[in-house]
């Protein structure tokens, strides 16, 4: 049991630092439809390599389903935004705060008392043929209302909504992957069957999906709900149609409540932390006399217009002369020291 759950949480790891990677490009992609943010997403390095760490974890995490129960790997997961919350602090060359300490704390005690509580053993699933038309329709009606609503949401509800629905469908996909595993350790040729055709399709969906969730520029609330939901997922379709069994007794099932109960508040603390700072706008932002000069500037295609450059009105078809030789000029080192004071004090309030 030991072996299958190191095989996970090096999955697991792979995959965060994929999605980092991922997200890292996905944010700064151009508006366009999904066919032509993938085809600039395949000429990126970094989108690529994200890529191929996440198909590495993917894999991992296939082999460690063939060994052992859904309802014990699929959570391990979790333990993927650690890594995620230290590799975006260190591609932002920031340091981890406190909140986000504590949020790695709570959702390592969680996924522990989790992990414990659990059964480690169960035989091989084998669901009927409706449950296995109905897991894939379930799957994909759930992606499609996720789709619909996130058309007509904000940024902040859609990356969870899409992220929501992404989980769902790699959650159905760890659960087709479990029968087609443990059935192929005893015998090869069960590779053969509908989930196998089903279950790529399935998660191609729902990386569709949580790419989306991810360009919405919510990153950290994506991550988490996906980390949520795809457990949640796979554990409901183990017990539901595996016959997967729970902790029982009264001492295992509060362990159990707790530590999902950790889990939760761990994961929602390091969304929470994760959300990008406000910043002071730039100098060439700020509104008022400073910006309307530099507008001038940047309209007329000049960094310093001379006399010439200004409009003086003419008296009997003549040109007034200026009463000034140069015009008036606010120094570009009195705008800086400006704007700093002005960032500085909204920083404060």
């Amino acid at each position: 049991m030991t072996s299958p759950v190191a095989v996970a949480v090096a999955g697991a790891l792979a995959v965060a630092a994929g999605a980092a990677l991922q997200e890292r490009s996905v944010v700064r992609a151009p508006r366009l439809g999904q066919l032509r943010m993938l085809s600039f997403l395949l000429r990126s390095r970094s989108w690529c390599l994200g890529t191929l760490l996440t198909a590495a974890g993917v894999v991992a995490h296939m082999l460690a389903l063939a060994c052992a129960p859904l309802i014990v790997i699929q959570p391990i997961g979790v333990s993927g935004l650690l890594s995620a919350v230290m590799l975006s602090a260190f591609f932002r060359r920031q340091r981890l705060t406190k909140m986000q300490v504590t949020g790695c704390l709570t959702v390592t005690a969680g996924l522990a008392g989790l992990l414990v509580t659990l059964p480690s053993h169960a035989g091989v699933p084998e669901p009927s043929r409706a449950e296995t038309v109905l897991m894939p329709a379930g799957c994909a009606a759930v992606l499609l209302l996720c789709a619909a609503t996130a058309r007509f949401t904000g940024a902040v509800t859609r990356a969870w909504v899409l992220a929501l629905g992404g989980g769902v469908a790699y959650g159905a996909t760890s659960a087709f992957a479990r029968v087609v595993g443990a059935a192929a350790v005893t015998d090869l040729s069960a590779v053969v069957q509908p989930l196998t055709a089903v279950a790529p399709a399935v998660g191609l969906a729902g990386a569709v999906a949580v790419q989306n969730a991810y360009r919405s520029g919510h990153f950290a609330l994506a991550y988490a709900t996906l980390l949520i939901s795809d457990p949640l997922a796979a554990a409901a379709i183990g017990v539901a149609a595996f016959g997967e069994p729970l902790p029982t007794g009264p001492v295992d099932g509060s362990v159990a409540a707790a530590a999902a109960v950790l889990l939760t508040i761990g994961v929602v603390t390091l969304a929470r932390a994760g959300r990008p700072a406000a910043t002071c706008p730039a100098p060439a932002a700020v509104g008022g006399p400073l910006g309307a000069v530099r507008a001038m500037r940047a309209r007329r295609g000049t960094s310093a217009p001379g006399p010439a450059a200004l409009p003086f009105p003419s008296v009997r078809g003549k040109r007034r002369r200026p009463r000034f030789r140069q015009p008036f000029r606010l120094s570009e080192d009195w705008a800086d020291s400006v704007t700093s004071v002005s960032c500085s004090s909204s920083s404060r309030t």
